[in-house]
């Protein structure tokens, strides 16, 4: 079907980051390139959200994708800038996303590829700030990604909550390009291969809307960067020799969505608590594998202060897959259009 005179084509990329799909859109969004990559995000999560829900609830999406809007970079450093969207809303980095940008970016040719066997540096920029992709290609192919990106830290450390059903829940609280609420599951009695039954689910959402109900802390650099939306599960940390752990870990999305990947930036954000309890310092590195049995490795550069929060910069690996090119002519009369408020996509 053609698309409507007036009315864009969206066309976007499909990439497999562990089990999870992120949709890299190239084309048929408009933006304001006047505006900064936040500013265009804040946008978006307001008038513009029916995009974020057109592309990750059916008919045409599902709750666990991701969306990564590629969009004009005003870094100077950056080749590219890249907005991110999840259930929880629009994280201001993610791990993951940025390595299924990356690889999409490199594999369609939109950033031309300088290498078919080494590293190649990919510059993006996210509304967080800019950051790095270190895209390893084997035969022309993309075959991992390493990031660099947000600092991270511990923003609130030995926490609790109140639950009427659950009694007493410790909890940290960490940065790592979204609020990560740390929980130990096995204080819980939560099993790896039950965090994303019903019942884990609903205690998930419980604990974030208690935190949230008074949370009242800003981003120290940042500032306002909303209310805590992520949830990671841990189960015990082992170290196989000096420096090297190993862990499973899974992240919860508000409301409802536990990812197959450990997530890049729960995989740092527990090396961020590592870092802060004394047991990991440059150098170290952590393999953190999700329940349904997807692995990320992190490995803490360098140290430093945000604010008053001793901090941390990470490098994590992830092997994202192309999964395929997709275009949609959502027509004008689409029902979709008005119930979504999609009509400033034909502007």
């Amino acid at each position: 079907m053609p698309a409507a005179d007036g009315w864009p084509r969206l066309e976007w990329m499909d990439v497999a980051v562990g089990s999870d799909i992120h949709r890299v859109v190239f084309s048929g969004v408009p933006v304001d390139a006047t505006r900064s990559v936040r500013a265009r995000m804040e946008w978006l999560s307001g008038p513009g959200d029916g995009l974020r829900r057109l592309l990750i609830e059916p008919p045409y999406g599902f709750p666990a994708f991701c969306v990564d809007l590629i969009t004009p970079a005003v870094h100077p450093d950056a080749q590219a800038g890249f907005i991110i969207m999840e259930v929880m809303g629009y994280p201001f980095f993610s791990g993951s996303n940025t390595m299924a940008t990356a690889c999409a970016l490199i594999e369609t040719g939109r950033i031309p590829r300088e290498t078919d066997d080494g590293v190649q540096c990919v510059r993006l920029e996210a509304p967080g700030g800019r950051v790095d992709a270190h895209v390893t290609l084997k035969a022309g192919r993309v075959v991992s990604v390493d990031v660099e990106g947000d600092e991270t830290f511990v923003h609130r450390a030995n926490a609790s909550i109140e639950l009427p059903e659950t009694g007493t829940i410790g909890y940290d609280l960490v940065w790592s390009g979204g609020h990560y609420v740390m929980v130990d599951a096995d204080a819980l009695g939560l099993a790896p291969e039950h965090a994303g039954d019903a019942d884990a689910l609903a205690l998930a959402a419980r604990m974030i809307e208690a935190v949230q109900a008074d949370f009242d802390l800003k981003h120290p650099v940042l500032g306002d960067v909303g209310l805590p939306r992520f949830l990671h599960w841990m189960w015990p940390e082992r170290e196989e020799t000096p420096g090297a752990w190993v862990a499973i870990g899974g992240t919860y999305g508000h409301p409802g969505v536990l990812w197959g990947c450990p997530t890049g930036t729960g995989t740092v954000a527990r090396l961020a608590r590592l870092s802060r309890q004394g047991r990991a310092t440059v150098g170290a590195t952590l393999r953190n594998t999700s329940p349904s049995g997807t692995m990320f490795e992190g490995e803490i550069v360098s140290e430093g202060m945000v604010g008053d929060c001793r901090s941390i910069r990470t490098r994590v690996r992830g092997e994202p897959r192309l999964v395929g090119a997709i275009t949609l002519d959502l027509p004008p009369t689409s029902p979709l259009v008005a119930d979504l408020s999609l009509q400033w996509l034909s502007r």
